[in-house]
Protein backbone atom coordinates (compact mmCIF):
# COMPACT_ATOMS: atom_id res chain seq x y z
CA UNK A 1 0.00 0.00 0.00
CA UNK A 2 1.14 3.36 -0.89
CA UNK A 3 2.63 5.43 2.23
CA UNK A 4 0.24 8.78 0.66
CA UNK A 5 -2.63 7.92 1.80
CA UNK A 6 -6.03 10.52 0.07
CA UNK A 7 -8.00 11.52 2.48
CA UNK A 8 -11.41 13.25 2.35
CA UNK A 9 -12.16 15.43 5.24
CA UNK A 10 -15.44 17.12 5.86
CA UNK A 11 -15.81 19.56 8.42
CA UNK A 12 -19.37 21.11 8.96
CA UNK A 13 -17.98 23.80 11.55
CA UNK A 14 -14.91 25.22 10.17
CA UNK A 15 -14.29 27.87 12.67
CA UNK A 16 -11.90 27.86 15.47
CA UNK A 17 -9.99 25.53 16.25
CA UNK A 18 -11.47 23.33 14.08
CA UNK A 19 -10.70 25.12 11.16
CA UNK A 20 -6.63 25.75 12.61
CA UNK A 21 -6.38 22.31 13.57
CA UNK A 22 -7.53 21.03 9.98
CA UNK A 23 -4.93 23.41 8.20
CA UNK A 24 -2.32 22.77 9.95
CA UNK A 25 -2.55 18.84 9.30
CA UNK A 26 -3.23 19.44 5.57
CA UNK A 27 0.08 21.89 5.93
CA UNK A 28 2.07 19.45 7.36
CA UNK A 29 0.56 15.91 6.42
CA UNK A 30 2.63 13.70 4.05
CA UNK A 31 -1.08 12.26 2.91
CA UNK A 32 -3.36 13.58 0.20
CA UNK A 33 -6.03 15.70 1.97
CA UNK A 34 -9.31 16.95 0.00
CA UNK A 35 -11.51 19.50 2.22
CA UNK A 36 -15.35 19.77 2.21
CA UNK A 37 -16.02 22.43 4.39
CA UNK A 38 -19.30 24.72 5.80
CA UNK A 39 -19.22 27.60 7.96
CA UNK A 40 -19.33 27.77 12.08
CA UNK A 41 -22.83 28.36 12.03
CA UNK A 42 -25.82 27.14 14.00
CA UNK A 43 -24.37 23.37 15.02
CA UNK A 44 -27.84 22.25 15.34
CA UNK A 45 -28.47 22.60 11.84
CA UNK A 46 -25.29 21.04 10.92
CA UNK A 47 -26.04 17.97 13.37
CA UNK A 48 -29.47 17.45 11.08
CA UNK A 49 -28.72 18.83 7.69
CA UNK A 50 -24.64 18.59 7.27
CA UNK A 51 -24.52 14.82 5.95
CA UNK A 52 -27.21 15.72 3.63
CA UNK A 53 -25.44 18.76 2.34
CA UNK A 54 -21.73 16.63 1.88
CA UNK A 55 -23.74 13.88 0.34
CA UNK A 56 -25.61 15.96 -2.40
CA UNK A 57 -21.77 17.71 -3.40
CA UNK A 58 -20.02 14.39 -3.31
CA UNK A 59 -22.53 12.81 -5.43
CA UNK A 60 -22.59 14.99 -7.96
CA UNK A 61 -18.81 16.17 -8.21
CA UNK A 62 -16.65 13.90 -6.33
CA UNK A 63 -14.70 11.92 -8.45
CA UNK A 64 -11.27 11.43 -6.91
CA UNK A 65 -10.06 8.20 -5.04
CA UNK A 66 -10.69 7.83 -1.03
CA UNK A 67 -8.81 5.86 1.14
CA UNK A 68 -9.99 7.14 4.60
CA UNK A 69 -13.18 9.48 5.45
CA UNK A 70 -12.15 12.19 8.24
CA UNK A 71 -14.57 14.51 9.68
CA UNK A 72 -15.88 15.94 13.13
CA UNK A 73 -18.49 15.01 15.47
CA UNK A 74 -20.47 17.76 13.92
CA UNK A 75 -22.46 15.99 11.78
CA UNK A 76 -24.74 12.01 11.35
CA UNK A 77 -22.12 10.04 10.00
CA UNK A 78 -24.73 7.39 9.99
CA UNK A 79 -26.85 9.39 7.91
CA UNK A 80 -23.73 9.82 4.96
CA UNK A 81 -23.07 6.34 5.11
CA UNK A 82 -27.14 5.31 4.16
CA UNK A 83 -26.85 8.54 1.57
CA UNK A 84 -23.80 7.31 0.06
CA UNK A 85 -22.82 3.37 0.48
CA UNK A 86 -19.71 3.30 -0.96
CA UNK A 87 -18.05 5.67 2.07
CA UNK A 88 -19.19 3.25 4.72
CA UNK A 89 -16.67 0.81 2.97
CA UNK A 90 -13.92 3.00 4.08
CA UNK A 91 -12.30 3.40 7.33
CA UNK A 92 -13.61 6.83 8.86
CA UNK A 93 -11.96 8.83 11.52
CA UNK A 94 -14.47 11.22 13.64
CA UNK A 95 -12.83 13.88 15.60
CA UNK A 96 -15.01 15.15 18.79
CA UNK A 97 -13.60 19.08 19.38
CA UNK A 98 -16.91 18.84 21.36
CA UNK A 99 -20.00 16.76 21.99
CA UNK A 100 -23.51 17.12 21.88
CA UNK A 101 -24.89 14.37 24.35
CA UNK A 102 -27.74 15.33 26.93
CA UNK A 103 -25.90 15.50 30.18
CA UNK A 104 -26.40 12.70 32.75
CA UNK A 105 -28.30 14.54 34.83
CA UNK A 106 -31.23 15.04 31.88
CA UNK A 107 -34.51 14.01 32.28
CA UNK A 108 -36.12 14.84 29.10
CA UNK A 109 -35.35 13.61 25.50
CA UNK A 110 -34.15 16.40 22.97
CA UNK A 111 -34.10 15.43 18.94
CA UNK A 112 -30.43 15.53 18.98
CA UNK A 113 -30.00 13.22 21.88
CA UNK A 114 -28.77 10.50 19.53
CA UNK A 115 -26.98 12.12 16.70
CA UNK A 116 -23.54 12.29 18.03
CA UNK A 117 -24.03 8.48 19.67
CA UNK A 118 -25.26 7.30 15.85
CA UNK A 119 -22.08 9.14 14.68
CA UNK A 120 -19.72 7.34 17.09
CA UNK A 121 -21.18 4.14 16.12
CA UNK A 122 -20.62 4.32 12.41
CA UNK A 123 -16.95 5.65 12.25
CA UNK A 124 -13.99 2.99 12.83
CA UNK A 125 -12.15 5.12 15.58
CA UNK A 126 -13.45 8.22 17.42
CA UNK A 127 -10.52 10.79 18.43
CA UNK A 128 -10.49 13.13 21.42
CA UNK A 129 -8.67 15.76 22.23
CA UNK A 130 -8.33 15.37 25.77
CA UNK A 131 -8.70 12.17 28.73
CA UNK A 132 -11.36 14.59 29.98
CA UNK A 133 -13.34 14.73 27.34
CA UNK A 134 -13.38 10.76 26.85
CA UNK A 135 -14.81 10.43 30.44
CA UNK A 136 -16.91 13.10 30.16
CA UNK A 137 -18.21 11.06 26.69
CA UNK A 138 -18.15 7.67 27.79
CA UNK A 139 -20.57 9.16 31.26
CA UNK A 140 -22.68 10.40 29.08
CA UNK A 141 -23.36 7.44 26.49
CA UNK A 142 -23.62 5.88 29.86
CA UNK A 143 -26.34 8.18 31.12
CA UNK A 144 -28.11 7.62 27.73
CA UNK A 145 -28.36 3.89 27.21
CA UNK A 146 -30.04 3.93 30.80
CA UNK A 147 -32.63 6.07 29.84
CA UNK A 148 -33.80 4.12 26.65
CA UNK A 149 -34.19 0.50 27.65
CA UNK A 150 -34.33 -0.22 23.68
CA UNK A 151 -30.78 0.48 24.07
CA UNK A 152 -29.66 -1.60 26.68
CA UNK A 153 -29.43 -5.17 25.46
CA UNK A 154 -27.12 -4.30 22.75
CA UNK A 155 -25.17 -1.22 24.60
CA UNK A 156 -22.31 0.71 22.68
CA UNK A 157 -20.72 1.40 25.52
CA UNK A 158 -17.85 -1.33 25.55
CA UNK A 159 -17.57 -0.59 21.79
CA UNK A 160 -17.27 2.79 22.09
CA UNK A 161 -14.53 2.53 24.77
CA UNK A 162 -12.66 0.41 22.43
CA UNK A 163 -12.92 3.21 19.45
CA UNK A 164 -11.94 5.95 22.17
CA UNK A 165 -8.14 7.13 21.53
CA UNK A 166 -7.16 10.48 22.82
CA UNK A 167 -5.40 12.45 19.86
CA UNK A 168 -3.80 15.35 20.67
CA UNK A 169 -4.67 18.39 18.32
CA UNK A 170 -1.86 20.19 16.20
CA UNK A 171 -1.72 24.18 17.57
CA UNK A 172 -0.24 26.61 16.45
CA UNK A 173 2.33 27.20 18.73
CA UNK A 174 5.35 27.94 16.35
CA UNK A 175 3.37 31.02 15.28
CA UNK A 176 3.83 32.06 18.82
CA UNK A 177 7.09 31.37 19.44
CA UNK A 178 8.33 33.14 16.04
CA UNK A 179 6.73 36.31 16.96
CA UNK A 180 8.26 36.26 20.58
CA UNK A 181 11.46 35.83 19.31
CA UNK A 182 11.24 38.24 16.38
CA UNK A 183 8.90 41.48 17.78
CA UNK A 184 10.09 41.42 21.19
CA UNK A 185 6.54 42.27 22.33
CA UNK A 186 5.73 44.17 25.15
CA UNK A 187 3.99 42.94 28.19
CA UNK A 188 2.18 44.38 30.12
CA UNK A 189 1.57 43.19 34.38
CA UNK A 190 -1.85 43.79 34.39
CA UNK A 191 -3.22 43.28 31.40
CA UNK A 192 -5.43 39.79 30.90
CA UNK A 193 -6.76 37.25 27.87
CA UNK A 194 -9.81 36.01 28.13
CA UNK A 195 -12.01 34.02 25.43
CA UNK A 196 -15.99 34.78 26.17
CA UNK A 197 -17.17 31.96 23.93
CA UNK A 198 -18.78 29.28 26.06
CA UNK A 199 -17.43 31.12 29.36
CA UNK A 200 -19.27 32.01 32.74
CA UNK A 201 -19.27 35.75 31.49
CA UNK A 202 -21.07 36.30 34.36
CA UNK A 203 -18.13 35.21 36.85
CA UNK A 204 -16.16 37.08 34.81
CA UNK A 205 -17.78 40.32 35.11
CA UNK A 206 -18.25 39.58 38.89
CA UNK A 207 -14.58 39.12 39.50
CA UNK A 208 -13.73 42.47 36.79
CA UNK A 209 -16.35 44.45 38.74
CA UNK A 210 -14.98 43.57 42.18
CA UNK A 211 -11.45 44.67 41.45
CA UNK A 212 -12.79 47.97 40.12
CA UNK A 213 -14.27 48.32 43.74
CA UNK A 214 -10.85 47.66 45.32
CA UNK A 215 -9.33 50.54 42.92
CA UNK A 216 -7.12 47.90 41.10
CA UNK A 217 -6.44 48.80 37.27
CA UNK A 218 -6.20 46.04 34.54
CA UNK A 219 -6.66 45.63 30.73
CA UNK A 220 -8.68 42.60 28.83
CA UNK A 221 -8.06 41.63 25.93
CA UNK A 222 -10.96 39.28 24.53
CA UNK A 223 -11.82 37.13 21.79
CA UNK A 224 -15.35 36.01 21.21
CA UNK A 225 -18.99 37.68 21.95
CA UNK A 226 -18.74 40.94 24.19
CA UNK A 227 -22.51 41.40 24.55
CA UNK A 228 -22.54 39.35 27.69
CA UNK A 229 -19.64 41.42 28.94
CA UNK A 230 -20.15 44.78 31.35
CA UNK A 231 -19.52 47.79 29.39
CA UNK A 232 -17.38 49.68 31.25
CA UNK A 233 -14.83 47.05 31.58
CA UNK A 234 -11.41 47.96 30.13
CA UNK A 235 -10.95 45.97 26.87
CA UNK A 236 -9.49 45.29 23.60
CA UNK A 237 -11.78 43.20 21.59
CA UNK A 238 -9.98 40.65 18.66
CA UNK A 239 -11.18 38.48 15.58
CA UNK A 240 -12.15 35.65 16.01
CA UNK A 241 -10.27 34.06 13.33
CA UNK A 242 -6.98 36.32 13.84
CA UNK A 243 -4.32 34.15 14.62
CA UNK A 244 -1.76 36.48 14.12
CA UNK A 245 -3.38 39.16 16.74
CA UNK A 246 -4.18 36.58 19.36
CA UNK A 247 -0.57 35.30 19.34
CA UNK A 248 0.40 39.02 19.81
CA UNK A 249 -2.11 39.63 22.16
CA UNK A 250 -0.97 36.62 24.20
CA UNK A 251 2.56 37.75 24.36
CA UNK A 252 1.67 41.22 25.72
CA UNK A 253 -0.43 39.70 28.61
CA UNK A 254 0.85 38.58 31.57
CA UNK A 255 -2.51 36.38 32.68
CA UNK A 256 -4.51 34.10 30.11
CA UNK A 257 -7.97 34.15 32.25
CA UNK A 258 -10.73 31.10 31.89
CA UNK A 259 -14.31 30.89 33.17
CA UNK A 260 -15.05 28.01 30.66
CA UNK A 261 -16.47 25.18 33.18
CA UNK A 262 -15.52 21.69 31.60
CA UNK A 263 -14.01 22.65 28.66
CA UNK A 264 -12.98 19.38 26.76
CA UNK A 265 -9.89 21.04 25.50
CA UNK A 266 -8.58 24.75 25.10
CA UNK A 267 -6.39 25.88 22.36
CA UNK A 268 -6.16 29.68 23.87
CA UNK A 269 -4.87 27.98 27.34
CA UNK A 270 -2.65 25.71 25.45
CA UNK A 271 -1.07 28.77 23.20
CA UNK A 272 -0.76 31.03 26.33
CA UNK A 273 1.09 28.84 28.08
CA UNK A 274 3.65 28.48 25.11
CA UNK A 275 3.48 32.60 25.47
CA UNK A 276 4.72 32.19 29.09
CA UNK A 277 1.09 33.22 30.10
CA UNK A 278 0.11 32.43 33.58
CA UNK A 279 -2.81 30.56 33.60
CA UNK A 280 -6.07 31.15 36.00
CA UNK A 281 -8.43 28.19 34.59
CA UNK A 282 -10.92 25.94 36.16
CA UNK A 283 -10.02 23.56 38.70
CA UNK A 284 -12.84 21.31 36.28
CA UNK A 285 -12.35 20.26 32.74
CA UNK A 286 -9.36 19.47 30.66
CA UNK A 287 -7.25 22.39 32.43
CA UNK A 288 -5.18 19.72 34.50
CA UNK A 289 -4.25 17.74 31.96
CA UNK A 290 -1.49 20.65 30.47
CA UNK A 291 -0.57 22.44 33.79
CA UNK A 292 2.36 20.61 35.83
CA UNK A 293 0.94 18.79 39.69
CA UNK A 294 2.54 21.32 41.48
CA UNK A 295 0.84 24.18 39.83
CA UNK A 296 -2.83 23.18 39.84
CA UNK A 297 -2.97 24.60 43.93
CA UNK A 298 -2.31 27.96 42.15
CA UNK A 299 -3.20 28.08 38.68
CA UNK A 300 -6.75 26.17 39.33
CA UNK A 301 -10.18 28.03 41.20
CA UNK A 302 -13.13 26.95 41.92
CA UNK A 303 -15.25 29.98 40.35
CA UNK A 304 -15.46 31.90 44.00
CA UNK A 305 -15.69 35.20 42.53
CA UNK A 306 -13.51 37.08 45.72
CA UNK A 307 -11.00 34.20 45.91
CA UNK A 308 -10.43 34.47 42.12
CA UNK A 309 -10.29 38.45 42.30
CA UNK A 310 -7.41 38.37 45.11
CA UNK A 311 -5.64 35.42 43.15
CA UNK A 312 -5.16 38.05 39.85
CA UNK A 313 -4.27 40.00 42.37
CA UNK A 314 -1.43 37.67 43.71
CA UNK A 315 -0.18 37.08 40.36
CA UNK A 316 0.23 40.64 39.43
CA UNK A 317 2.88 40.63 42.52
CA UNK A 318 4.14 37.36 42.09
CA UNK A 319 7.99 36.44 40.02
CA UNK A 320 7.56 33.29 38.22
CA UNK A 321 8.63 29.76 40.41
CA UNK A 322 12.18 28.10 39.27
CA UNK A 323 11.80 26.03 36.40
CA UNK A 324 8.08 27.38 35.21
CA UNK A 325 9.50 27.27 31.44
CA UNK A 326 11.09 23.98 31.40
CA UNK A 327 7.63 22.60 32.96
CA UNK A 328 5.56 23.94 30.40
CA UNK A 329 7.34 23.48 27.54
CA UNK A 330 7.71 19.56 28.29
CA UNK A 331 3.76 19.07 28.39
CA UNK A 332 3.12 21.24 25.46
CA UNK A 333 5.49 18.97 22.95
CA UNK A 334 2.85 16.78 21.83
CA UNK A 335 0.63 20.01 20.76
CA UNK A 336 3.79 20.80 18.26
CA UNK A 337 2.30 20.79 14.91
CA UNK A 338 5.48 18.29 13.55
CA UNK A 339 5.18 15.92 16.08
CA UNK A 340 1.63 15.87 16.61
CA UNK A 341 0.71 15.83 12.37
CA UNK A 342 2.98 13.08 12.16
CA UNK A 343 1.84 11.10 15.02
CA UNK A 344 -2.06 11.48 13.08
CA UNK A 345 -0.26 10.70 10.04
CA UNK A 346 1.06 7.34 11.51
CA UNK A 347 -2.17 6.20 13.05
CA UNK A 348 -4.22 7.05 9.67
CA UNK A 349 -1.71 4.61 7.94
CA UNK A 350 -2.28 1.78 10.34
CA UNK A 351 -5.90 2.21 10.64
CA UNK A 352 -6.18 1.84 6.34
CA UNK A 353 -3.81 -1.17 6.98
CA UNK A 354 -5.68 -3.07 9.27
CA UNK A 355 -9.61 -1.96 7.28
CA UNK A 356 -7.39 -3.53 4.22
CA UNK A 357 -6.20 -6.24 6.07
CA UNK A 358 -9.72 -7.45 7.77
CA UNK A 359 -11.34 -6.58 4.74
CA UNK A 360 -9.16 -9.51 2.32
Amino acid sequence: MSNRLDILALEPFYGGIRRSMLDLIISRSRHKWTLLKLPPRRIERRLTTASVWFAEQLSRHWIGQTDLLFTSEALNLADLQRALPQLSKKPSVVYFHSNQLPDPSATHDGPLDLINLNTATAATEIWFNSMYHVRVFLARVNALVRRHPELSGMSPVPELTSKATLVAPPINLPQVRAMSSDEKVARGRRTIFVETRDANNRLLNSVMALLKRRGESFQLITVGPVEELMPDLPRITLPEADESSHARALLQSSIFLSTRFDAPCDHYAVRALAAGCWPLCPQMGFYREILPENLHSPCLHDGNVDHLASRLMDVWLMERPQGYESAIESLLEKYDPDAAVNAIDDRLDGLVVSHSMKSE
